[in-house]
């Protein structure tokens, strides 16, 4: 017996929950019948654990399916994990760690392991020039330059560093937020005056980081320490591609971590749909590949995009991992379109979607992205071309959050499997959609589906 897609379901109900003791497949639900085409499918990528190459050295950026790459205001994190260094109170000498060779501070947090993050002073004093409110957006924080008093602690100082970054401001450090353009040579002398302090956090792009150590008889991190922390220590890499080597000289034996900071090679970067074509009423699951849109290396990152091949704009945490507003509605919607070619991205950055004068698809809200009907639309259109805040509905605004901390692979759908893009119940068959990543291209294509079921 051959059922069409175009059977209503309540016809075969009672067909159904026979088909569902004998059989137990996902072409039966999302195929066969519209109804259930809108029950989401597993996502095409499951993330892995990361595995360090060390016993007692972990370094976000470690992850052989990028080959070690990194790129742009990536902040990395590097993370101590010595069962002989772990107990909170007990006071130990800071573990040695290098960058290049160049001195790396850790800082001990309450589950005994030892922290610090790093990135490309360049690169992140671009990525400061971008925001206008304190946060929110690429926020790296307070700037200082190397030569900084600021001592968390007794012997701590940042001279083997270009410059480092604080979270809440104070002690003379620098912000675009309110002090006007960074440079490399515009970086103040921070000191040990605290001076005044933002009372929210300032930094944005260390957003889950540990709570420092304040055992007296261990690691005894203090209120200077407290205020600064996350610090965000800054080098170089403005050669690249350049080998950037993490070492920890632990006694007995140095362990080291070599990665490469350079554009992300096009290889790399894959954006992969969970179906080759997708039925009335099915969400459109997409999983985007890409290390470079993991800046914080401690949350789940998050990208809209405006994705009108007309006006392709693209914004940094326009939602936070629970799909609230974070940027979305204020100043620090910063289009960082502009921006993509400073911050190193090549063939990753843009991605664009052709929605068939709406004849195809809707875009909508779920668990990443919350959109508002458009009032500068009439009705109805005002409730299919639905928008954010910030983003109007003809900009078609998608976003693709992570799916885990730290693992560089991006959905469009929610936990829950509910997708920004669903196939409209009344699309044309065989008809198309376009959406692309930078060079990378594929269609979503409308198809009906028939089965056949034998029974005995």
């Amino acid at each position: 017996m051959t059922l069409d897609m175009d059977y209503s379901l309540r016809k075969f109900t009672g067909l159904l929950q026979i088909v569902m003791l004998v059989v137990s497949s996902s072409f039966i639900l999302n195929f066969l019948f519209p109804a259930y085409a809108m029950q989401p499918l597993l996502p095409e990528f499951e993330p892995t654990k990361h595995v360090s190459s060390n016993p007692n050295l972990f370094v976000s950026a470690e992850n052989s399916f990028f080959k070690n790459y990194f790129a742009g205001p990536q902040v990395i994190e590097v993370i101590v994990i010595d069962p002989d260094i772990k107990r909170l109170d007990q006071a130990y000498g800071e573990p040695v760690v290098t960058i290049n060779g160049k001195r790396l501070h850790m800082a001990q947090a309450t589950d005994g392991n030892w922290y610090a993050y790093f990135a490309d002073r360049d690169q992140a004093i671009a990525a400061g020039n971008t925001v206008v409110i304190t946060g929110k957006g690429l926020n790296f924080g307070g700037f200082c330059n190397s030569s900084s008093t600021t001592s968390p602690k007794a012997g701590v100082n940042y001279g083997e560093t270009k410059g480092f970054t604080i979270a809440r401001g104070g002690f003379g450090s620098f912000n675009h937020t309110s002090n006007g353009v960074l440079t490399k040579d515009n970086l103040p002398a921070c000191t040990n005056t605290p001076g005044t302090l933002t009372a929210k956090q300032m930094e944005h792009v260390v957003r889950e980081n540990k709570t420092l150590n304040s055992n007296i008889n261990g690691f005894n991190a203090g209120s200077v320490y407290t205020s600064l922390w996350p610090i965000i220590q800054l080098y170089d890499f403005s050669g690249f591609p350049q080998t950037v080597t993490v070492q920890y000289d632990k006694a007995g034996r140095s362990q080291l971590v070599n990665l490469v900071f350079d554009r992300i090679p096009s290889s790399v970067i894959t954006p992969v749909g969970n179906r080759p074509d997708f039925p009335r009423g099915a969400e459109v699951q997409l999983d985007l590949i890409d290390p470079q849109l993991n800046i914080d290396p401690t949350e789940e990152d998050s990208w809209t995009w405006g994705t009108s091949p007309r006006n392709n704009t693209l914004y940094y945490q326009t939602f936070d991992r629970n799909g609230n507003p974070d940027a979305d509605g204020t100043p620090a919607m910063q289009n960082l379109a502009g921006n993509l070619t400073t911050f190193m991205f090549n063939h990753n950055g843009l991605l664009t979607f052709e929605n068939a004068n709406g004849l195809l698809a809707k875009l909508q809200s779920n668990g990443i992205q919350k959109l508002i009907p458009d009032p500068s639309l009439p009705p109805p259109l005002n409730q299919v071309d639905l928008r954010t805040q910030s983003i109007t509905g003809i900009s078609l605004p998608i976003t693709l959050a992570e799916v885990q901390p730290n693992v560089g692979i991006f959905g469009d759908y929610d936990t829950g499997g509910i997708a920004d893009v669903k196939i409209l119940l009344k699309a044309p068959r065989g008809k198309s959609m376009a959406m692309s990543y930078n060079d990378n291209s594929f269609s979503l294509v409308v198809k009906f589906h028939t089965a056949t079921l034998t029974m005995g």
